[in-house]
């Protein structure tokens, strides 16, 4: 008989998303030789690349360049939701079935903590990053004149709720500069005055793959705190594309989705605020598991940590499918990861130079770039008709971005140089004349 107590069960999804890239899988679309489908200028074929494609069937299905928007999760991770959603099914509402489900999220929690730099009592889970930001735009009692800064490269989760805002309470928005190469710590300096309530901007913009740095994140909270400005990072486009240490970054809150860069199942996210901001991040969101204790006779205490955000029902086999994504994740390791990424962006760097039509909106120097790659088309190309002929034509997926011009093209370790040579030679034929 099959082992359902909570030891056997978790012992079995965690041995799944611990043990990644091992097996082979059948590919639908022709690969090069291992050798030139990973091998970067100047260096040796990676075989954990090839092994790690082989768990994502997007990866050998197209050309993937849109993990800036969606990300293709390994087999190893749907494996794992499936089989917790399977055995919750087997008896939702009964007792020995919760003592295997309700450890999913604490466990979550904790490992998410590891992994980024924070305390477990920092970190709630969401899903979304929008979520995440919404936490914090209705975290002031907001006054006619209040003023938020963002910047010129929002998504518009990050734009959305400060109009909301403006409608509801009469609440300012001053915009600064995010493109590649200016002052970032200078522009929000000059943009603070004594109604400044809040700075939300991205850790990795979308629309041009710029980051704060760490150094420019320091410099950040330091000054933030001493004016009692909130700092929020919106940080969609972070864990898994660039290094994300959430006390480094030194930021009050930061919001993450799981479907992105980590390869997580859709409908994850993560909210992390600092210990020490939890009171002063008022809750607008409240429900069944915000509480600490309760009564019905008008008395409650939240709970202690950052879990106060969460309420309601929760979808336990995605977050188990997102704690086996970044299992997966890990044991190929990040340094690793972030490391082959970095490289890829400069090859589509040198690529791009090559090909003079072109130019390049996202930043070309190592440690203000990202894997969020922007080609600048010539004048007289679509970067929304571009996109549909390469998906339809090509198999190449890519996205347009805020610029009519700017093609992004996401670039994640399981990419390969050869694809990154495909995508651009669709591109110019695309585009020529």
């Amino acid at each position: 008989m099959q082992d359902l107590s909570r030891r056997g069960f978790l012992g079995r999804t965690i041995a799944a998303a611990a043990v990644p890239v091992l097996s082979l899988a059948p590919r639908s679309r022709p690969q090069a030789p291992l050798g030139r489908a990973t091998a970067l200028p100047g260096g040796p074929g990676e075989r954990w690349v090839e092994r790690a494609r082989a768990e994502i069937p997007a990866a050998t299905n197209y050309g993937y360049f849109q993990t800036a928007g969606i990300g293709p999760s390994p087999t190893p991770v749907l494996d794992v939701v499936s089989a917790v959603l399977h055995r919750q099914n087997r008896g939702p509402a009964a007792p020995e079935v919760a003592s295997v489900i309700s450890p999913i999220e604490p466990d979550l929690r904790a490992h998410l903590a590891r992994a980024f730099g924070a305390r477990e009592n920092e970190v709630a889970l969401t899903h979304s990053t929008s979520e995440g930001l919404n936490i914090v735009s209705w975290a002031f009692n907001w006054k006619e004149g209040d003023e938020v800064v963002v910047t010129n490269q929002e998504h518009p989760s990050n734009v959305i709720p400060w109009y909301t805002l403006r409608d509801r309470f009469g609440v300012r928005t001053r915009v600064v500069d995010f493109s590649a190469g200016t002052d970032l710590v200078g522009q929000i300096r000059a943009a603070l005055n004594a109604r400044t309530r809040l700075v939300s901007i991205p850790h990795v913009s979308r629309n041009n793959g710029r980051r704060v740095t760490a150094d420019e994140s320091a410099a950040l909270a330091d000054m933030l705190r001493k004016a009692g400005v909130y700092y929020h990072l919106d940080g969609a486009q972070g864990p898994g594309c660039v290094p994300f240490d959430f006390a480094a970054l030194g930021c009050d809150a930061y919001s993450t989705c799981g479907h992105k860069w980590l390869l997580g199942p859709k409908g994850t996210g993560a909210f992390f605020v600092r210990e020490a901001m939890l009171e002063r991040t008022l809750m607008s969101w409240t429900g069944a598991h915000s509480h600490a204790t309760m009564d019905y006779e008008g008395g409650y205490t939240l709970l202690p940590s950052a879990a106060r955000f969460e309420f309601g029902t929760r979808a336990h086999a995605d977050f188990a499918g997102f704690d086996a994504a970044v299992s997966w994740m890990e044991a190929i390791g990040f340094d690793r990861i972030h490391g082959r990424i970095d490289a890829l962006v400069e090859y589509a760097i040198e690529k791009a130079r090559s090909l003079r039509r072109f130019g390049i909106a996202s930043p070309v120097e190592a440690g203000a770039r990202s894997g969020v790659f922007v080609l600048r088309l010539p004048e007289d190309a679509d970067a929304g008709a571009l996109y549909h002929r390469l998906a339809g034509e090509k198999d190449i997926l890519a996205s347009p971005v805020r610029e009519a011009r700017d093609l992004r093209i996401a670039i994640h370790f399981f990419n390969t140089t050869d694809e990154i040579d495909e995508a651009f030679d669709a591109i110019e034929q695309f585009t020529r004349g």
